[in-house]
């Protein structure tokens, strides 16, 4: 769940974790637990239960109502956890990542196909999907200009709709980097100069306005998870989206 200037700490972190990847075999479930290993799930404020992965894999169909005939892009795809679980429901997926080691992961998941090494703000318009993600991303991005600009691509390459998952809510920064402090401990210093991006909610409900795109805030479905409660999903839904009613 990664986004090549963004930044190259977290790059470097994100890199290393597609180079000793675990096992990606066995049934549904194991192959899931391996993906979010690879996608960050293995912390001390989250949780590698694959129905937590499923939990929100639900909440985008529904949200979304993602339909057969939809194709679905991820920006961030990392080794493709989100993809792997959306595929069966849509015509197609595709997706992109600032770590190779991970692309490569998703391509040898998913498969041949649109699976790029991109830089998340330089993410092509064309060609389009209907829905457009980004699934805990934006916490590794270096500043909210930043962030913006991904925004803009996003909203670009979306026909439809884009959603952004478990934003880090800048509301609750205080009481979240003290929980992170408690629960991580000695394994934080490894990251002691790697920041997390923290945002408003009114962040994506100005660039709603901007585009004239209707802008939805839900909290985290991620309640398995410590991080799921310091989080928020921020969907934006184009005027001529006959789901967005």
């Amino acid at each position: 769940m990664t986004a090549l200037t963004g930044h190259p700490g977290w790059r470097a972190v994100w890199q290393a974790k597609g180079e000793r990847p675990p096992p990606l075999a066995g049934d549904r479930d194991q192959v899931v637990r391996g993906l979010m290993a690879l996608a960050g799930y293995d912390s001390a404020t989250s949780s590698l239960d694959p129905e937590t992965h499923y939990v929100q894999v639900r909440y985008l169909r529904e949200r979304l109502a993602i339909r057969p005939t939809d194709t679905v892009y991820e920006v961030g795809c990392g080794a493709g956890s989100m993809l792997y679980s959306l595929r069966p429901d849509c015509a197609g997926v595709g997706g992109s990542d600032f770590a190779a080691s991970l692309i490569e992961l998703a391509r040898q998941v998913l498969g041949p196909g649109d699976l790029t090494v991109t830089e998340a703000n330089a993410v092509p318009p064309e060609p389009a999907y209907d829905v457009v993600l980004s699934n805990g991303v934006f916490i590794y991005f270096p500043d909210q200009d930043y962030a913006r600009q991904v925004v803009h691509r996003m909203v670009a390459k979306a026909r439809r709709a884009v959603a952004v998952l478990d934003v880090n809510d800048a509301a609750t920064q205080a009481e979240f980097e003290a929980l992170r402090q408690a629960r991580q401990g000695n394994r934080r210093s490894g990251y002691t100069d790697l920041r997390q991006l923290y945002l408003e909610r009114d962040f994506f409900r100005q660039i709603g306005r901007e585009f004239g795109l209707d802008c939805r805030i839900d909290e985290s479905v991620m309640t398995n998870s410590a991080n799921g409660g310091y989080r928020f999903n921020a969907l934006l839904f184009k005027p001529d989206d006959p789901e967005r009613s």
